[in-house]
């Protein structure tokens, strides 16, 4: 006992209570302050992350995307750029619009309706519901007219800040507005889905994930077609080594956090927009048209098929790799599997494979193909991810593009 530094029993169990709270204050203290920790070490580590990006970027893409990734001029488009990160400028007075004439149509049924009623000779409805019907018609004829102001305020609200950015228009902000989209001649709808398609980069090329994927995607695969669509660009090579380039995954990573470190969120402003010296093209547009594109091929696979064979479409495997190729960049994705299915070998695996799943018991090799190129994501093959090919293909080929493209695929 004359050992012990604390002799007595009371003594002992007083020093041991005491340092039990001890260690319980402490664990809580790191408790509390942990996801601070975390979140610290994470700004850290992502800091670093972006250092690391500005320098290679500085040394590999400055020379064409700009040194402050403004762009250059038909050489590659601007990534420390609004449109970019999903900043519309007007989409705020689009979906006002997009929502007063989806008001406007369930206010027009409903004044149908009851003029129907109203007029129905066979079972005339009495004095007192014709008082009724005709004091709802006009009430409901009121807020029509309150929606058509309304559209007709917002739709000036847009034209002024539309030209605003007079510059950034001339630099490529909404391609083919002046020569495809006419306010004067172009329904109100139609407007609206040039909008909602053009108002962000992601929307323009119909990505369905986020811009995060879009930009580590592209940065491993490249753009070799966009040689094709920027004309003193000699097209963006694959710059990951899983695709041939001389980049890590480590560096893809780095960056891509610093391409994203340019987000502003709704800080954007004017000036941003006008900085941009290059925006974002179409990716399979080489130059802007002077003249309304024949019309997309669309969705419905049932009538594109039909089209075809009531139009005489006939599909040129030559021209199809060309626009597999090039025009499209297919083969961005699909070279030797890479983040889809390989190209080499389509409709065996068609025939030998996919159709001989339930859901495609009726299924042609034609039918499958196109489907899977206007809608891909009603069918993802088992071992890649859903989201990663652009959902808009319908809507930027033409039939005879889409038809070139299929008997390619049915040559593989």
């Amino acid at each position: 006992m004359n050992l012990l530094f604390i002799r007595t029993i009371e003594g002992r169990i007083l020093a041991g209570i005491t340092m039990f709270v001890g260690m319980m204050i402490l664990v809580g203290w790191v408790a509390i302050n942990e996801e601070a920790r975390m979140q610290a070490f994470v700004q850290q580590h992502t800091g670093r992350s972006i250092e690391r990006g500005a320098e290679l970027f500085a040394s590999l893409c400055s020379e064409c995307h700009g040194e402050e990734g403004y762009g250059a001029g038909d050489r590659a488009p601007g990534l420390n750029n609004p449109h970019l990160f999903g900043y519309d400028p007007v989409g705020l007075q689009t979906a006002a619009v997009t929502n007063a004439n989806r008001a406007l149509v369930r206010l027009n049924k409903s004044v149908d309706g009851l003029l129907a009623e109203l007029t129905d000779s066979e079972e005339p409805p009495s004095e007192e519901r014709q008082n009724e019907i005709v004091a709802a018609i006009a009430d409901l004829e009121a807020q029509i007219e309150e929606q058509n102001m309304a559209i007709a305020g917002t739709v000036a609200e847009r034209i002024a800040i539309l030209e605003s950015l007079d510059t950034a228009v001339n630099n490529g902000l909404f391609p083919l507005w002046d020569t495809v989209v006419d306010i004067e001649q172009t329904g109100d709808n139609e407007i609206e889905v040039f909008f909602n398609t053009n108002g962000t980069r992601l929307a323009q090329v119909g990505w369905a994930g986020d811009l995060q994927g879009y930009i580590v995607t592209t940065l491993i695969h490249g753009r070799p077609g966009s040689a094709r669509v920027y004309p003193n660009s000699t097209g963006m090579a694959a710059w990951s080594q899983t695709a041939g380039g001389p980049l890590r995954q480590d560096q893809i990573e780095d960056l891509a956090a610093y391409i994203l470190n340019w987000d502003k969120g709704a800080g954007w402003t004017t000036e941003d927009f006008i900085a941009v010296a290059q925006y974002g093209k179409p990716l399979a547009d080489g130059s802007l048209p002077s003249e309304p594109p024949p019309p997309p091929a669309g969705d419905n696979v049932e009538g594109i098929l039909q089209r075809w064979q009531a139009e005489e479409v006939i599909g040129s495997a030559v021209s199809g790799e060309l626009l597999y190729d090039q025009e499209f960049g297919c083969t961005d994705c699909h070279r030797d599997g890479a983040s889809a299915p390989d190209t080499i070998g389509t409709a065996a695996r068609i025939r030998d494979e996919r159709l001989t799943l339930p859901q495609f018991a009726d299924y042609t090799l034609e039918q499958y193909l196109v489907e899977s190129i206007t809608r891909p994501g009603d069918y993802v093959v088992d071992g890649y991810s859903s989201g990663l090919m652009p959902v808009n293909f319908g809507a930027r080929m033409t039939d005879q593009q889409l038809a070139d493209i299929v008997a390619f695929l049915l040559t593989q």
